[in-house]
């Protein structure tokens, strides 16, 4: 039977980025622009409409209502999230279809492994069946588990003792979410392998991934859990360094400066701010393409050794 490494799939996305630097920096310009300049073109559009929104507000009669521009606008917002969510999608096709070429096709590294091509079309369907998919998985493990732990709640009520009836609840309510929760990763994990399948064997795959997986989900479990572990750590890393930069460029955090970019009851002085964040925002682009791929690269890791390729 097929097995995996643990520690070869995690270190296959590191060893990516070291082997491949230009190419994941190439993956962050492109997903920079086809995924992040039209919504940011999208919200510049919208925040030009700002200073007469805050003036309609200031200056609007409770008894009339709305005013009609308030209304424009808003429909406006409604209308930019399809193009938000196409571009979005788009964008993370482009760069995972990059990072799975990387892995799965190593030979093939012409324009950076990156491609516009019925792959990276049914990947970005997959990607988008899967979201679905565990997003609905998500929300129902929180119904049932907001419906068992009303039961628990209500058979706590029944003991007559206050403090057994508080621990009673409290560790079966705990019991409840960690159930909710081990279902819904169950689910997600299962299905995880579906984008790269259907990546790899350029057919539609989701559910096949539920049989590749049989067998290993334990051992994907703690793959994933150990992701997660360095997600965060990166992203606390990444955190503290973007808020060091714009406490130096703004010169702090208190009323004084914060007011000197976000002026009370007028709109945000926005090209003055993106200019002061600049070094913050170069550096969190840039680094989208390394990130992607020390988290994307072990899921093709785990597909390749599972297909014994």
């Amino acid at each position: 039977m097929a097995d995996f490494s643990i520690s070869k799939a995690i270190g296959s996305g590191f060893s990516l980025v070291l082997r491949r630097p230009g190419s994941a920096i190439a993956w962050s310009v492109a997903y920079l622009f086809v995924a992040i300049v039209p919504m940011a073109v999208m919200f510049g559009y919208l925040l030009s409409e700002m200073p007469s929104l805050i003036t309609n507000l200031q200056h609007m009669d409770p008894q009339r209502g709305p005013s009609a521009d308030m209304f424009r606008l808003q429909s406006r917002m409604i209308m930019a999230n399809p193009l938000m969510v196409v571009t979005g999608l788009a964008g993370r096709a482009l760069l995972v279809g990059a990072i799975y070429r990387s892995v799965l096709e190593p030979d093939n590294r012409r324009f950076f492994s990156l491609r516009l091509s019925t792959q990276e079309l049914w990947l970005a369907l997959s990607l988008f069946v899967y979201g679905v998919i565990v997003g609905f998985a998500l929300l129902g493990a929180m119904m049932g588990g907001g419906i068992l732990g009303g039961l628990a709640w209500l058979i706590g009520g029944l003991i007559p003792d206050p403090t057994a009836a508080t621990l009673f609840r409290v560790v079966l309510i705990v019991g409840v979410v960690i159930a909710a929760i081990g279902v819904w990763a169950w689910v997600a994990i299962r299905l995880s392998l579906g984008p790269v399948m259907t990546f790899a064997e350029k057919e539609f795959r989701l559910h096949e991934s539920w049989a590749l997986t049989k067998g290993h989900a334990w051992k994907m479990t703690g793959l994933g859990a150990i992701l997660a572990v360095i997600a965060v750590g990166i992203g606390l890393i990444l955190e503290c360094l973007v808020v060091a930069i714009i406490y130096s460029q703004l010169g702090g955090f208190d009323q004084a400066h914060l007011r000197a970019f976000f002026p009370q009851g007028q709109a945000p002085n926005v090209l003055p701010l993106l200019v002061a964040l600049a070094p913050a925002l170069a550096i969190g682009f840039a680094l989208v393409g390394p990130f992607f791929a020390i988290l994307v690269a072990p899921l093709a890791s785990v597909y390749r050794d599972l297909r014994g390729r």
